[in-house]
């Protein structure tokens, strides 16, 4: 593999281009390597109490609508944001899924998904937090976990 980096000052955020001969499974590793690397860096605002905190999305388990307030899940925390769901859904990376009409998980934090008569149970790493899948996104959510390895 061969690896160019061009300085561009013009630019406003780095551009990544990847050229390949064929689409494979490593690419696809690749381009989720590039993504997730990205997501580290990104960080938005969100608040607890009155002040403002500065959030990495690699850190959000998700995002929960509830009584119209969106709370925002860490392993640690709860934040509040103002934005609604369906503003957050269209800016959050490939990582973040809807799995029901009030919440939207990170996926790369998911620890593990069990379905069962009474409800489809997410569990998180390195957290207590649990958060209920709908039926109706509960396949796309385990082919996105299928993916992911």
């Amino acid at each position: 593999m061969k690896i160019h980096v061009e300085v561009d000052p013009d630019l406003t955020e780095p551009e990544v281009t990847v050229h390949v001969p064929a689409k494979t499974p490593e690419v696809d590793e690749l381009v989720a390597a590039i993504q997730a690397a990205d997501m580290t860096q990104q960080r938005l605002t969100f608040s607890w109490r009155g002040e403002n905190y500065q959030v990495s999305l690699a850190d959000v388990l998700f995002f929960e609508a509830r009584d119209h307030q969106v709370t925002v899940h860490t392993a640690t925390a709860m934040y509040t944001t103002s934005q609604r769901l369906y503003e957050l859904a269209e800016c959050l990376p490939a990582q973040f899924i809807q799995v029901s009409r009030s919440a939207i998980l990170n996926r790369t934090q998911v620890f593990s998904l069990t379905r069962s008569v009474t409800g489809n149970l997410v569990k998180f790493q390195n957290s207590h937090k649990q958060l209920y899948v709908s039926r109706r996104y509960y396949q796309a959510l385990k082919r996105a976990l299928e993916e992911k390895g």
